[in-house]
């Protein structure tokens, strides 16, 4: 039996969806019906207010969708050998009486979209698991392509279970994952029925201990879905498209980027001066890292970048027209800060949508989004009682284009 050691397989997980990329590439020739591709994005409410410049600071359930390598980013308040946690978020895009999500040419309409996503993420030291699970409705208006009625709803479910491990530790994330694919149209004719399919992705970051910057990148295998068509008509093909993303992250003023994971044990054992220590040692050692916690919240200013790659097909897209058949590329810059420490969190980003087909127009996105400090709540003993409630908002606009983000989660 032949063993593989975690970071052989994590490597060549990250070399696998790389050569997969390239064969994506050549495979572009083949015909497609239906193409996803998008080039607004989507996500929890700290993603849109950064404008999506997410992929090198990416980190708790908010990270597990944008680089698996995120699972395994341990934060600075956990201290425990083994963690959990949760998040949910949604996003509504119906504002506008035209809003257009597909960025459609002149004419054509558009119509609204709902997000939803829901995640949880285990951690035991520099070991970690997420999985994340994604469901997004559209409605389109006046689209006549390939048969499709002028109204059309298209259903989106997207699962990312992701694996991650810490080297050297925790300065270096590597992680794989996998895009698990379901999806529906509807409309008044030429129904598409459910259909699924998978991809694989995978992702690092470097986060050097005691720096102020990080490193990531990440990139998701194409997902093509086939449904058989009826009375002998050839099939339907689904394709979304793969994505690489790049970017770097600074952050000014006092406060650690990169700390060094401890927990209280490791604390109490080293407090303890050789001897085994107690119960009473690690509580001490939980409450000397708490305490060094919150002289760590001082002002500071958080600035990501990112450039995102998205595959055009050449294919129909969800636009009614024919898309690109080329790769679009999409900076992004976002910058984020306590105004108020410990109570009141800004964040605010930019990034260019570039057109998906040769009718459609580039545009320029503004987002925004704030974080609220509420109250203390441990929720029966089941929260610690540090962990204070938050609300979180965010914003993404440009030309008919307007998409809004909330959440409810924890203040850390």
């Amino acid at each position: 039996m032949v063993k593989l050691r975690p970071e052989g397989v994590l490597v060549f997980a990250l070399l696998s969806a790389l050569a997969t990329h390239a064969r994506a590439q050549a495979d572009m020739e083949q015909p497609r019906t239906i193409d996803t591709v998008r080039g607004t994005i989507r996500g929890s409410t700290r993603f849109i207010g950064l404008a999506g410049a997410f992929v090198a600071i990416a980190d708790d359930t908010e990270g597990v969708p944008i680089n698996p390598a995120s699972a395994a980013v341990r934060l600075p308040y956990s201290w425990d050998a083994f963690s959990f946690s949760f998040g949910i978020d949604f996003s509504i895009a119906t504002w506008l009486p035209k809003n257009d999500i597909y960025n459609a040419p002149q004419g054509t309409g558009s119509g609204g979209s709902l997000f939803g996503s829901f995640a949880v993420l285990a951690n035991y030291r520099h070991a970690g698991f997420g999985l994340a699970a994604e469901a997004e409705q559209n409605e389109a208006s006046n689209q006549a392509a390939q048969g499709f009625s002028t109204k059309l709803t298209a259903n989106f479910g997207l699962m990312h279970p992701a694996v991650a491990y810490g080297y050297f530790d925790g300065q270096l994330q590597l992680g794989a994952g996998l895009r698990v694919l379901g999806f529906s149209f509807g409309g008044g004719q030429g129904s598409v029925p459910l259909t699924a399919g998978i991809g694989y992705t995978a992702g690092l970051i470097v986060k050097p201990t005691g720096q102020q910057f990080r490193i990531g990148t990440a990139i998701e295998q194409p997902i093509n879905a086939e449904v058989a068509g009826e009375n002998g008509a050839p099939p339907t093909m689904v394709h979304v498209p793969w994505t690489a993303s790049f970017g770097a992250a600074y952050q000014f003023g006092k406060r650690k980027l990169n700390p060094k994971f401890v927990t209280a044990a490791d604390r109490a054992q080293k407090d303890a001066g050789g001897r085994k220590p107690s119960k009473e040692d690690e509580k001490k050692a939980e409450k000397a890292l708490f305490d060094e916690y919150q002289q760590d919240q001082t002002w500071y200013l958080l600035v990501s970048t990112e450039l995102a790659l998205i595959q055009g097909s050449g294919d129909v897209a969800l636009g009614g027209t024919v898309a690109f058949n080329r790769t679009l590329v999409s900076p992004r810059l976002g910058i984020e800060t306590e105004a108020i420490p410990r109570w009141l969190r800004l964040r605010a980003g930019t990034y260019i949508e570039l057109a998906t087909t040769d009718a459609g127009h580039s545009r320029v996105h503004g987002t925004g989004g704030v974080d609220i400090k509420l109250f203390e709540w441990n929720v029966f003993g089941l929260v610690k009682p540090f962990d204070y409630w938050q609300l979180s908002l965010a914003a993404d606009g440009a030309r008919k284009y307007l998409n809004t983000s909330f959440s409810i989660g924890f203040w850390h």
